[in-house]
């Protein structure tokens, strides 16, 4: 085993026993443990979740590219692209069940769910993708060159983009929340996702030596990089432009609030800008390529976690914050110790789902 593998190991083993003291507390305490509320009912754990599902997009569409386009550039990196979209799959999913108020109703879903409910379509999404994925997983093992993986290839870089769209979509239905609702949010978010996990990609490409598809994955990375400040530009110059309370309220927060320096420092400056930088400038440092790929990839979740709370803690009519007080009812939110450990649980799961899948899948490669 590599000494960066075994560096990765510890640390998701870490993570994810630091993370077991969350989810005790999560499972004995339940949700009375989270800072969320009556008027903040979604918090860290749902943009973990939407953090990771567009992960798991973005490494999909570099997995279809190559297999099912024939991207030569990318082929060397087809299982491990894979593996990266079912363990991020996996983890985000984890993230949500744990945020439901009776997860063991998550069958309900399937059992009773209209078919014009968007919730429930992602869930068959959600199924019918993991199906996809570990078929794939087993083709790409003992069939790499076989016409039923190209197909399945094919079918899958639409389905990706439907169901990173779709993703999206949860948010951008929702008129009461005039943040979300927009046109643009399924798009953003298929945008975004693809960005984050290309860019992990980039990064793992580096850790596991990797060269010949780094300077595809640079370029894309890229330009997904310039395609996320266009439409995140147009949505903010949009929006205060139009100046509909709702929304330019939200945005205040996310630009000026307590917590600007999430989207001033973490979101564009060491999110966007020093990878762009790094990139532009070192475009064959390993060093370079790695931390840029890194730090795309883990800045990812400050645009979810802007879309997902400045939303909620805009009051929706005037004078709601003082017409009634009581336990719960608030619209200030912070995540607990809790809630961060078990969101460090389900990324730490993530990582360990993937690691073992690189020791099972890559066999004597990974031993090398």
């Amino acid at each position: 085993m590599k000494t960066t593998e075994k560096i990765l190991w510890a640390i998701a083993g870490l993570g994810f026993l630091a993370g077991l003291v969350g989810l005790f507390n999560r499972i004995t305490g339940g949700h009375l443990v989270a800072a969320y509320n009556t008027y903040v009912p979604w918090g860290l754990w749902i943009a973990v979740y939407v953090t990771l599902i567009g992960i798991s997009v973005g490494a999909f569409l570099v997995a279809a590219l190559g297999y099912g386009f024939g991207v030569k550039a990318v082929q060397p990196l087809g299982k491990m692209s894979l593996l990266v979209a079912l363990a991020a799959l996996a983890g985000g999913l984890t993230s949500v069940w744990l945020d439901l108020g009776r997860s063991e109703r998550i069958f309900n879903l399937f059992l009773s769910t209209s078919p014009r409910s968007v919730m429930g379509l992602m869930t068959w999404f959600y199924t019918l993708y993991g199906i996809l994925l570990l078929v794939m997983l087993y083709l790409a093992r003992k069939q790499p060159q076989s016409f039923a993986l190209r197909v399945l290839g094919w079918i899958g870089l639409p389905f990706a983009i439907l169901f990173g769209g779709a993703e999206g979509s949860l948010f951008g239905v929702v008129g009461a929340r005039a943040l979300w609702e927009s046109g643009l949010t399924p798009i953003l978010f298929l945008v975004e996702g693809a960005f984050s996990g290309v860019a992990l990609l980039l990064f793992l490409s580096v850790l596991f030596g990797e060269r010949e598809p780094q300077p595809f994955l640079r370029n894309l990375t890229l330009a997904l990089l310039f395609a996320v400040l266009v439409l995140e530009a147009s949505e903010y110059f949009t929006a205060f432009y139009a100046n509909i309370p709702a929304k330019t309220a939200s945005l205040q927060i996310v630009l000026f609030g307590e917590y600007w320096w999430v989207f001033w420092i973490a979101h564009l400056g060491l999110g966007l800008f020093l990878p762009l930088l790094l990139l532009a400038a070192a475009p064959k440092n390993q060093t370079a390529l790695a931390l840029s790929g890194a730090l795309a990839a883990l800045m990812a979740i400050t645009t979810k976690l802007n879309l997902v709370i400045p939303a909620l803690t805009v009051p929706e009519f005037e004078g709601l914050r003082t017409a009634y007080v009581g336990p719960g009812l608030s619209l200030d939110y912070f995540p607990t110790a809790t809630e961060w450990l078990v969101a460090t649980w389900a990324v730490s799961l993530a990582g360990l789902i993937f690691l073992a899948g690189y020791r099972l899948l890559m066999g004597k490669q990974a031993t090398a």
